[in-house]
């Protein structure tokens, strides 16, 4: 009866042979062990390395002898050392660990607080163009009208319908509206009275909430024009640049409280008017703020209360529902 074949247990071969064909040249095998490192596989024995697996295990064997059928000894598992009950036992304290509070939010300080004046401070361009400014109106004395009133001129106060008519005219009361016009989300007011109407032609039909004279000769200043406004800040302080040539010191007045900060500036030698109120993001120390006129713009230096970043000038509008 013939043999069966057996299996190889050398590391590598895996062939079965018959005990009658087993000689000193029918194995092909590796005598060393499998090595895996940084992804590369190969064996002890010979310096081949791969980084495929069925690469690894097709590597052919570096020695040549008997086939065997003998399992390899598996090496033991080292037992583990069995817990002893007389060892101590500790018991830990845990303490929960607590968010700390949530710092409440500090009150916004009105928006009705008094105004105050900011100091401001002339620098040497301004003062040199100013100086050429006041030659230019020596010499336009001629220019200017001989006061006669027209008939029919219209009354320059705003929200005041009334035209001349002759020297009865003047005796006349003069109703008029001392703010500004404001239009925002279809509503339509004057900043002295706020009786807001949607409909334009009530609003200018509004009737004046002050008196006094009126005013038949135009103001000097002859338009209200955009101007440039950029800012930046730095942990204590807040800039507003506002590019208005040649401002009049005299004409020009930066006002704020906290959260406010109202400018009305006459500029490009009092041609010019620029008016506007900034609704602050944070709060601001007046007292400590400082305005800079030069012969190109206005810098208005604000004092933060508290040092940090702002991420707008303004703070936002609130949606309306």
């Amino acid at each position: 009866m013939a043999c069966e074949p057996l299996l190889c247990y050398n590391k590598g071969c895996g062939q079965k042979f018959k005990l009658e064909e087993n000689s000193e040249t029918a194995c092909t095998y590796h005598p060393g062990g499998p090595i895996f490192h940084d992804a590369l596989k190969g064996w002890s024995c010979c310096k081949k390395r791969v980084s495929d697996f069925t690469e690894f295990l097709n590597i052919k064997g570096c020695t040549v002898g008997h086939h065997s059928n003998v399992k390899p000894v598996e090496p033991e598992k080292p037992e583990k050392p069995p817990v002893s009950s007389k060892e101590p036992m500790y018991q830990l304290e845990v303490k929960p660990q607590h968010k700390p509070p949530i710092p409440a939010a500090k009150e916004r300080p009105s928006a009705e607080e008094p105004m105050v004046e900011i100091k401001k401070t002339v620098g040497p361009s301004l003062k040199t163009q100013l100086d050429k400014l006041s030659l230019n109106d020596s010499n336009d004395d001629s220019a200017q009208d001989d006061g006669v009133i027209k008939l029919g001129t219209a009354c320059n106060n705003k929200g005041c319908k009334a035209r001349f008519e002759g020297e009865s005219s003047n005796e006349e009361t003069c109703i008029f509206h001392p703010g500004n016009p404001i239009f925002h989300e279809g509503m339509k007011y004057w900043t002295c009275c706020q009786r807001k109407t949607s409909d334009f032609e009530a609003f200018l039909n509004q009737e004046g909430c002050e008196t006094g004279s009126h005013n038949w000769h135009k103001p000097k200043v002859t338009e209200e024009k955009q101007v440039r406004v950029d800012w930046h800040q730095t942990s204590s302080v807040v800039c507003i640049s506002i590019f208005a040539k040649v401002a009049i010191p005299d004409k020009t007045v930066i006002k704020a409280n906290r959260v406010k900060c109202q400018v009305s500036a006459l500029y490009e030698g009092g041609t010019k008017l620029y008016q506007k109120t900034f609704t602050l993001r944070e709060a601001i120390d007046p007292s400590c703020s400082i305005v800079k006129l030069m012969g190109t713009k206005l810098e208005i230096e604000l004092k933060k209360a508290e040092a940090f970043s702002w991420p707008t000038l303004e703070l936002p509008e609130k949606p309306t529902s």
